[in-house]
């Protein structure tokens, strides 16, 4: 059974032990804890609440491990969620020239929201290392076209002498050679920045908020119930 499938009970990450919800009553029957309908046989207890059976064989669907043969969808549907959010944390950089952290979040959100519907709604530590590795990339992918932008903006000025002015040819690059430039350029960027002192730390911590979110979204929920009860004859 798949919680998806019941909009009554909420997904396992959903759930929130904050605040103590009591349990009402219907009669002598006391309300679920996820459902919020009226238990009348037998219950289990999930945080010190009763939950119903229906609710409990739910959340367990909603805590199974991942199949092996979802993580290829899920590197797809994270992949694209990975390529919007490259656009669009490179075009807010470069009309706003800043780094904005709200946009790394919604990065992180994004891609961990793929990555887990890849996964049947499912969480893992797979899961968790390619949602991080695609927000990583997107995000600081995206300083490539915004370093091109600012240098076709504003070309570096400098001095040429005679001898310089002379072009020189160019080696030839093969285009594994540049792809893999850029991916270690991609790698790499944040903490070349950090040169730059404060900007260049405030951008890793910008960076961490996104990978923040998607480890988060993409994680496994371990619930555990006691049970089952049967009521008491006083109930």
């Amino acid at each position: 059974m798949d919680s998806r499938n019941n909009p009554a009970v909420p997904a396992p990450e959903d759930l929130q032990f904050e605040r103590a919800i009591p349990l009402a009553a219907s009669g002598s029957d006391a309300l679920c804890l996820l459902c919020k309908q009226p238990i009348s046989g037998d219950y289990f207890h999930l945080e010190g609440q009763r939950v119903c059976p229906n609710c409990k064989a739910f959340t367990d669907a909603g805590q199974q491990q991942p199949s092996a043969a979802s993580l290829p969808r899920a590197a797809l549907y994270g992949a694209g969620a990975a390529l919007a959010g490259f656009l669009i944390y490179a075009l807010v950089a470069i009309v706003l020239n800043m780094e904005i952290a709200l946009i790394s979040i919604l990065v992180g959100y994004m891609v961990g929201t793929a990555v887990r519907k890849g996964s049947n709604g499912l969480g893992g530590r797979p899961q968790q290392v390619l949602a991080v590795a695609l927000t990583y990339f997107a995000v600081t992918t995206s300083y490539i076209p915004v370093a091109i932008y600012q240098s076709v903006k504003q070309p570096p000025k400098t001095e040429q002498t005679d001898t310089e002015k002379t072009p020189k040819p160019a080696a030839p690059t093969s285009i594994g050679q540049a792809l893999l430039s850029l991916a270690f350029l991609a790698v790499a960027a944040p903490f070349l920045g950090l040169s730059d002192g404060v900007s260049g730390l405030l951008g890793i911590v910008i960076i961490f908020f996104g990978l923040q979110r998607a480890w988060h979204l993409t994680g496994r929920t371990d619930l555990f119930f006691t049970g089952p009860y049967s009521p008491s004859p006083a109930e």
